[in-house]
């Protein structure tokens, strides 16, 4: 599975078209982060090691070990790694995995509900919840059973996800918020996010990036650096960066080419930022990648 495509958009290939779910573990040092991007498909981010900031739309969040992140589908997300030996699991599934073409009551009843948006589940479970410690368990099975294959995985698998999907709805907003159709809680700044998300490569001001977001310049930047923890310029230049790495290490782009596909116009100033992100310079990285 390839992350940060130029589109933003992730197209998820699941290998089994019968089953759709696969399951991978991002870790050091190829590909410790997981640059904006979103898919189809509903995902869990299991943290295995270590701390990231986890983004979820325009939710910017810590996670540590034992931390659980549900993403549901077409939501832009994100984890940053916090520091070395960072380690998470991602466990990406359509939903053909769990919907069951309604010949019972449960899909419409909790399933639908959860896939459309029609009640605000939480995205973070933290580690030593009644919640977190089903799901985490659940998880370690499913992941178990994934791995092994034996005869019947396939609803062992099946089975955790329904669990897990029964932890998530009942953390829930309780009431008859579960059954209001709502509007998206949408931060201020999502649309300059999902603009980056896509569009990181391009050339975008300050006082453009808060016209987007109908607010002053001043307020944007303030609001920016409390959301996400990093200011504009910095959180453009960490996306070019994740995507500068991911060329220097599966193509044969020239560092000038790299410099310029991801946004930098300047060589030495694109040099000393992709030092300064990931303590070594891309001449460096490349030599180390030959030998």
């Amino acid at each position: 599975m390839t992350y940060a495509p130029p589109s933003g958009r992730e197209r998820t290939e699941l290998p089994d078209k019968t089953f759709p779910i696969n399951v991978f573990t991002v870790c050091e040092p190829k590909s410790p982060s997981i640059p904006p991007h979103w898919h189809e498909h509903l995902e869990w981010m299991y943290i295995r090691r270590g701390s990231y900031r986890v983004q979820v739309d325009s939710l910017f969040e810590d996670v540590v070990e034992g931390d659980i992140v549900f993403v549901n589908s077409r939501r832009i997300h994100a984890a940053f790694p916090l520091g070395k030996q960072t380690e998470l699991t991602a466990i990406v599934f359509n939903e053909a995995v769990i919907r069951n073409s309604a010949l019972d009551s449960t899909e419409k009843k909790y399933i639908l509900p959860i896939i459309n948006n029609e009640c605000i589940v939480p995205a973070i479970f933290k580690a030593g919840g009644f919640a977190t410690t089903c799901i985490e368990e659940s998880l370690i099975r499913l992941m178990r059973e994934f791995e092994h294959k034996q005869d019947g995985y396939e609803l062992f698998v099946k089975a955790e996800l329904l669990l897990c999907l029964g932890h998530v709805y009942r953390s829930a907003e309780s009431g008859d918020e579960r059954r209001k159709n709502r509007p998206e809680r949408e931060g201020a700044i999502s649309p300059v996010l999902r603009h980056l998300t896509e569009r990181f490569h391009e050339a975008l001001t300050v006082d453009e990036a808060a016209q987007m977001c109908s607010l002053s310049p001043n307020y944007f930047c303030n609001l920016f650096k409390k959301t996400t923890g990093k200011t504009f310029i910095e959180y453009v230049n960490m996306l070019r960066i994740i995507e500068a790495d991911r060329l220097l290490r599966e193509t044969d782009c020239s560092i000038n080419e790299v410099a310029y596909r991801v946004g930098f116009s300047n060589l030495t100033y694109f040099g000393r930022v992709f030092k300064k992100l990931k303590n070594v310079s891309p001449s460096d990285l490349r030599r180390q990648l030959i030998t």
